[in-house]
């Protein structure tokens, strides 16, 4: 919402007539010649010594309105040399001009004309202004409109291929006999483009939404056999999954989800980390959030999307673990939403930099009290 309105929200015009500058030129000019109706054969024109007088008139604001014709216009034509466009915080020029012969120029004269142009513009700006102000104030729920139809149209399709029961693409060879979520065969990235602003280093929403759902259930799985994962640590438990998430997504340069560290897992672009999933066995609230902390030394770019992926293995009232997850994201995220029984999906910002931290925290219930025999 916040970036369409941006991007399509139009700045009014400010025009400053009272810091306008004038200068002007010696140049021929054409006068009419009453000669011309009496005898035959005398030119209609003469070239006569005269100025061409110049003035530039700062403004600034979205120059487009000058070629606007607002709801109120007069219809007094308006004519321009040229348009300098505001730049890199510095004002804009409308420039205009004004011939006369030397015999009728005054200072008086040009100033005069220059003023009544001018001012002629500013309130012809002022009246493209009261459109301008119309149209802002509408836009945001524009904006929202149509965001509210195009996810509609995808509900809508989405809808059709559920019903029309299409296969699912499933990675040749998968390790899994039942893939739990379509596969989709590669992370795709737009091309880079040369920017003076912070680059942003992140996967899509989609594939982090395909990511997470991959998580959860997998690790859903995982809950249904405790027991096979009873002599596992975090570096286990984290190939366990880095493993999973690679019959799932294709790259060209060999796996897509690597290992970057002790216990996290990361795609890379361009030397620097799009998506990051750190896997923890639950030790309490507060190791829980020094986890989190941790993830800002890897995210060094805005909007890096990550996973915190928690194991319990060691509390016998998996309730009490996901109230201390609740807690503690309650204490240190700026926006928490629960987006299942154990599933979170919060934004954290960092208190030294202000950097925002788009992350999903995941808990899955390892517990095995050792009664029967493990699953092999």
């Amino acid at each position: 919402m916040d970036y369409f309105v941006s991007k399509y929200e139009v700045e009014p015009l400010v025009i400053q007539p009272e810091a306008m500058s004038i200068d002007f030129g010696e140049k021929t000019v054409k006068q009419y010649n009453s000669w011309a109706r009496m005898i035959p054969g005398e030119p209609e024109y003469l070239d006569v010594p005269g100025i061409r007088a110049t003035c530039k008139v700062p403004f600034t604001g979205d120059t487009w309105l000058f070629r606007f014709t607002p709801t109120t216009s007069t219809i007094r034509p308006f004519r321009l040399d040229r348009l300098i466009d505001p730049s890199d915080g510095h004002a804009g020029y409308a420039c205009l001009s004004y011939e006369m012969t030397q015999r009728d120029a005054t200072a008086e004269a040009i100033r005069g004309h220059f003023n009544e142009e001018a001012n002629a513009f500013k309130d012809e700006a002022e009246r493209a202004n009261a459109d301008v102000a119309r149209f802002n104030a509408s836009l945001r729920g524009e904006v929202e409109k149509a965001i509210d139809k195009r996810i509609g149209q995808l509900d809508k399709l989405i809808s059709l291929r559920q019903d029309l029961n299409l296969p699912l693409n499933v990675v040749k060879d998968a390790p899994m006999a039942k893939p739990i979520v379509p596969a989709r065969k590669k992370l795709t990235y737009p091309r880079p483009q040369p920017s003076e602003a912070e680059r942003s280093y992140s996967i899509t929403d989609v594939d982090y939404r395909h990511i997470t759902d991959i998580i959860d259930n997998f690790g859903s799985s995982m809950e249904c056999a405790p027991g096979s994962y009873v002599p596992f640590g975090e570096e286990q438990l984290r190939d366990h999954m880095l493993s999973v998430l690679n019959t799932h997504y294709e790259n060209a340069t060999g796996e897509t989800f690597r290992n970057h560290g002790k216990t996290d897992i990361h795609i890379p672009l361009e030397n620097h980390s799009s998506y990051i999933a750190e896997c923890k066995v639950w030790h309490g609230k507060k190791k829980f959030l020094d986890a989190i902390e941790q993830l800002f030394s890897y995210t060094t770019w805005r909007d890096t999307k990550v996973s915190v992926i928690v194991f319990n293995k060691g509390v016998s009232d998996f309730q009490k673990v996901l109230s201390g997850i609740q807690e503690a994201l309650d204490e240190r995220a700026i926006g928490v939403g629960l987006g299942g029984h154990s599933m979170w999906s919060c934004r954290i910002q960092n208190n030294e930099d202000g950097r925002i931290m788009h992350a999903t925290v995941h808990a899955f219930n390892l517990y095995y009290s050792g009664r029967g025999k493990a699953n092999a």
